[in-house]
């Protein structure tokens, strides 16, 4: 909810918590919501919730191996 307050996830494909005022609040930013544990978009990588850490962790690795 940070990024997509601060305008990061404008057009970017992203998750978050799966509830629908945390859905609807990232779609009023203007992010793109997929119902995903993991989002990679360019360079901006989002994570749904705890259980979905690990997966999160492995993304951003990824994510700063391609920089």
């Amino acid at each position: 909810m940070v990024l997509a307050r601060a305008g990061v996830l404008k057009d970017k494909e992203s998750t978050v918590f799966k509830s629908p005022d945390a859905i609807d609040e990232l779609k009023e930013h203007g992010a793109i919501y997929l119902d995903s544990n993991v989002v990679v978009s360019g360079r901006v990588v989002t994570g749904r919730d705890h259980e979905s850490a690990e997966a999160f962790g492995k993304a951003v690795l990824e994510a700063l191996n391609k920089v």
